[in-house]
């Protein structure tokens, strides 16, 4: 990377959206283990969960993915709406990240009080539909903090003048390492602890990313 403040800036936004990529994995650990085969952040696997219910597979609710959906278009609109004209992108970041972390927030006291299962995939799904949105308006390549299938072409199958850049290679493989450790954290924490205290996980991982854009954005 570049030095200087851009470069500097650039190395931040990266650790950023690693941690919120590693949220993601946590966050999407707990909807398909605990409420119901249903993503909050890829919603590539909702449109097939979908699919799956209207085909009768008895595991996949067709309301359950419509619904997390609709909670991530919400966020998407939200950021467009309220955040997206922010300045600069670690302000964006820092806004986007306290949101997260009181939607987040809010799930964990949800789950840990056996609310309805579709309210806390509503309230996972708008976070990480203001996620998604929000890594897009920052745009550093290499780093959606949620989707992995174009990451992974780019990683192994691409020729253009991506390929020959070692930092978005770089930027890649540790974006699919840190949703691949995200999952396996949550599932973890999950299976042998509860669901409520990977959400926490989650919500840490949001309020770091927001104090720590938030001091930077003030500096």
């Amino acid at each position: 990377m570049s030095g200087g403040p851009e470069g500097e800036r650039r190395r931040l936004l990266t650790v950023l959206l690693l941690v919120l990529t590693v949220l993601s994995g946590l966050v999407d650990a707990v909807s398909i283990l605990s409420l119901g085969h249903v993503f909050v952040a890829n919603m590539t696997g909702n449109l097939v969960f979908v699919s799956l219910g209207l085909a009768g597979a008895p595991e996949f609710s067709v309301v359950t993915s419509l619904v997390a959906l609709g909670g991530f278009t919400v966020g998407i609109l939200f950021c467009r709406a309220a955040l997206s004209r922010l300045s600069p992108p670690v302000a964006l970041v820092s806004a986007a990240a306290l949101c997260e972390t009181a939607l987040l927030a809010s799930a964990t006291v949800l789950h840990a009080l056996d609310g309805p299962r579709r309210v806390l995939v509503v309230v996972c799904a708008v976070a990480m539909g203001l996620q998604n949105a929000m890594a897009g308006r920052v745009g550093i390549a290499g780093l959606t903090t949620t989707v992995m299938t174009r990451t992974l072409v780019g990683l192994i199958g691409d020729t253009g003048a991506a390929a020959h850049d070692r930092r978005i290679a770089v930027r890649q493989a540790l974006s699919v390492a840190a949703l691949v450790c995200g999952a396996l954290a949550g599932g973890l924490l999950v299976l042998l602890v509860t669901p409520p205290a990977a959400l926490a996980a989650a919500t840490g991982c949001a309020l770091a990313v927001a104090a720590t854009a938030t001091v930077a954005a003030r500096r």
